[in-house]
């Protein structure tokens, strides 16, 4: 999400102030104080109000500008053999739902941005085409779907997309993966503060989270190594989502 600077909301109250009747006394030695309080604007009415629209009019020539660039760069993103599907319609799909509402996209980008400020604009990206197909699910093919990253600063990524009732191989894998890693690290902690007869109790409980851990976390490699291959991705480290 846009913000718009402490300076801009003082050019909105002064245009806003200009446009109404005249002010009684008091609020009059307000305004002015108001008007002293935005640096480089001058007091006097007329020209304040046309500083006042200035100002307005170019900051929302910088967030168009923000988001014509962002757009520009998902779509490059897409037209790029970086970006991979299972099924080929919905790089057009994708395409045609951005030439409808490019704004929308931008919009997700900004707001990945926003809340991560260390992330590189071409995750933001791919996070952003990702919720477009997910939000838009009944322009998509119905079967799941699985969207390949080619990512140049993080690991490629692989996003899996259930199909219409709700179902993914990839996500419920990467998901059993999920809570097996919590499992495990429970079993951890509990092994380390056991004692005494609860001791052996704990290490088999260890165990049995380590070899759940350790067989989930098998299958999704190999679920994951799978798409890689067939979008011709050497070996490298995979982010699942």
């Amino acid at each position: 999400m846009m913000t718009i600077s402490p300076t801009t909301n003082i050019a909105l109250e002064i245009l806003r102030r200009a446009v109404e009747p005249e002010p009684s006394a008091g609020a009059a030695n307000s305004a002015d104080g108001l008007l002293k309080a935005a640096n480089g604007i001058s007091a006097e009415p007329g020209r304040a109000a046309t500083q006042a629209a200035g100002a307005i009019s170019n900051t929302l020539l910088e967030m168009k500008a923000r988001a014509d660039g962002f757009i520009g760069m998902a779509l490059e993103f897409l037209n790029s053999h970086r970006f991979k599907s299972s099924d080929p319609e919905v790089k057009e799909t994708l395409k045609a739902l951005i030439a409808e509402n490019g704004d929308a996209l931008a919009a997700r980008i900004e707001a990945e941005l926003q809340n991560k400020p260390d992330m590189k604009h071409e995750e933001a990206i791919a996070n952003a085409l990702t919720a477009t197909v997910r939000s838009n699910r009944k322009r998509f093919a119905e079967t799941e779907i699985v969207l390949g990253y080619d990512l140049k600063y993080s690991p490629n990524q692989l996003h899996y997309i259930a199909d219409k009732d709700g179902h993914t191989s990839g996500g419920y894998l990467a998901q059993v993966a999920s809570e097996a890693s919590e499992a495990l690290w429970e079993a951890h902690k509990w092994r380390s503060n056991a004692k005494g007869g609860a001791l052996e109790e704990a290490n088999k409980a260890l165990d049995i989270a380590d070899r759940r851990y350790r067989n989930v976390s098998q299958s999704l490699q190999e679920w994951n190594a799978m798409w890689a291959k067939k979008f011709g991705w050497k070996d490298e480290v995979i982010d699942a989502r």
